[in-house]
């Protein structure tokens, strides 16, 4: 089935809208269909560039997909050791900078690519040694995230539910509000007796908007699994601080939380084209201003002549 240009909705993807149009614009219009081979350059390009990513978020993934691994492992009947989803969070860690410092990003187009090294940033210099200290900061997260899972005693649940109950993990997923595909990735969902828990694993920390995704998670699961917002319990999970945020909603605690979607959706709709026939107006998603922290974290500074 051919992919199809359309407005969809997520938290990460509203934030993107209310920080930096520009940048919205790039990632969900420009970048769409850089990956045919009979795409314009600048598709490509813009492509290239929302493929990238950081050793932040690389720490983060390493870290989600080791605890996946272990839960898959819990579900095939041989338990994965503390050891073993460190090490496999840390074999990703090393082999993606790997993949990104040596350029097999040239000729696969699976392989890493840091922005750190494509703006040659000098907090990843290898002859200076700033980039073995950089390394080190993102080991040494990965280490203590898993730490903090299988020790901390708020978890203490989490490590022993029965696979039987598990609803999802690491699941990316969708449900429908006011015509508008909006997508959910639960890092991990199960039973517990009535009601429903859901998990999100945080390696960085605490945001107002964190506690924005639990409420939208409590309506996934209202409309995956016919719960009420009362029997959904949600937690951000902050490993690399060993720290717990729990959160239960009411229905009327939904109200406002889908007043602010509807709202969110309606302003995205009104700069809404089908990227699919052109590649739009850029100057319809105007920039930030020069110098703003957005420009410092986007993959796309150079298309804006602010690397």
């Amino acid at each position: 089935m051919a992919l199809v240009h359309e407005l969809s909705w997520s938290s990460s993807r509203a934030r993107m809208f209310h920080a930096c149009k520009r940048r919205y614009y790039l990632q969900y219009y420009l970048a769409w269909g850089g990956w045919n081979r009979g795409a314009s350059d600048e598709r490509k390009r813009a492509y290239k560039l929302k493929k990238m990513t950081s050793m932040p978020m690389l720490a983060g993934d390493a870290v989600h997909s080791a605890l996946e691994e272990w839960f898959q492992s819990r579900e095939s009947g041989r338990e994965f050791t503390r050891e073993e989803v460190e090490a496999a969070a840390l074999a990703i860690l090393r082999r993606s900078y790997k993949e990104s410092r040596d350029g097999a990003w040239r000729t696969n187009n699976k392989a890493t690519r840091l922005s750190e090294h494509h703006y040659e940033e000098p907090k990843i210099d290898e002859a200076s040694g700033a980039a073995a200290e950089y390394g080190t900061r993102y080991v040494e997260r990965i280490k203590s995230a898993v730490a903090t899972f299988f020790d901390s005693e708020d978890l203490a649940e989490v490590r022993a539910v029965e696979p039987k109950d598990y609803l999802a993990f690491e699941a990316m997923d969708t449900f429908t509000l006011f015509d508008t595909k909006i997508f959910a990735v639960p890092d991990l969902a199960y039973r517990r007796g009535e009601e429903v828990v859901i998990y999100d694993w945080k390696t960085g920390r605490p945001r107002e908007a964190d506690r924005y995704q639990l409420a939208i998670y409590t309506i996934y699961a209202r409309e995956k699994w016919g719960v009420q917002p009362e029997q959904v319990e949600t937690a951000d999970a902050y490993l690399a601080t060993d720290e717990l945020e729990m959160a239960r909603h009411t229905a009327a605690d939904m109200v406002p939380v889908e007043e602010r979607i509807e709202a969110s959706i309606t302003e995205m709709r009104e700069v809404h084209f089908n990227a699919d026939d052109s590649a739009g107006d850029p100057e319809a998603f105007p920039m930030v201003e020069a110098g703003s922290r957005e420009c410092s974290m986007c993959n796309f500074r150079e298309l804006c002549d602010r690397a």
